[in-house]
C-alpha cells in the first residue's frame, strides 16, 4: 500500500514541487524589485503569472529525462544525493546547451543552476526514499520456554 501512495503522490508531488524550485532558480538571477513594488497586486500577479508559466516549462522540458531517471533511481533503488546531484547537474547543461545556444553566460548559468535545485528538491521530497519497500515480515511461531 505504501508503495502505491508513494507512486500516486509523493512522487508527483515531488515532481511539481522541483519544477517550482527550477523556476524559482531561472527567475530570481533576472527579477528586480523596488521595495514598493510587492505593494502593487498588479506587479504581484505579474510575477505570479510568470512564475507559473516558468515552472510550467520547466516541467515540460524535464519531464521525459525525469521519467528516465525515475525509472532507473526506482528499479536500481538509486537513492544517493550525490547521483540525483549528478543527474540535474547533466540535465541543466543539456538544457542550457540544447536547441539555439544562448550567447548570455547568466542563462547557461541559471539554467544549470536550475537542474541542481531541480534535483535536490525531488530528492529531498521524494528521491531519498527511491526504490525502498518493506519486505514481508514473516510470522514465527512464538518461542517454546526453556526447562533448565
Amino acid at each position: 500500500m505504501s508503495a502505491v501512495l508513494r507512486i500516486l503522490f509523493l512522487i508527483p508531488m515531488g515532481f511539481v514541487l522541483a519544477c517550482c524550485a527550477g523556476a524559482a532558480a531561472l527567475i530570481l538571477p533576472f527579477v528586480e524589485l523596488p521595495g514598493a513594488a510587492l505593494s502593487n497586486p498588479a506587479q504581484i500577479a505579474d510575477l505570479v503569472f510568470l512564475f507559473t508559466l516558468q515552472a510550467a516549462q520547466v516541467g515540460w522540458t524535464a519531464l521525459v529525462p525525469f521519467l528516465v531517471f525515475l525509472v532507473l533511481s526506482e528499479a536500481l533503488r538509486l537513492r544517493s544525493i550525490l547521483i540525483h546531484l549528478i543527474a540535474g547537474l547533466v540535465g541543466g547543461a543539456i538544457a542550457a546547451h540544447a536547441g539555439t545556444a544562448a550567447t548570455d553566460m547568466r542563462v547557461q548559468t541559471a539554467t544549470i543552476v536550475a537542474g541542481l535545485a531541480f534535483a535536490l528538491t525531488y530528492w529531498i521530497v521524494a528521491g531519498h526514499g527511491a526504490g525502498r519497500r518493506r519486505p514481508a515480515v514473516a510470522r514465527l511461531p512464538p518461542a517454546a520456554p526453556s526447562k533448565d
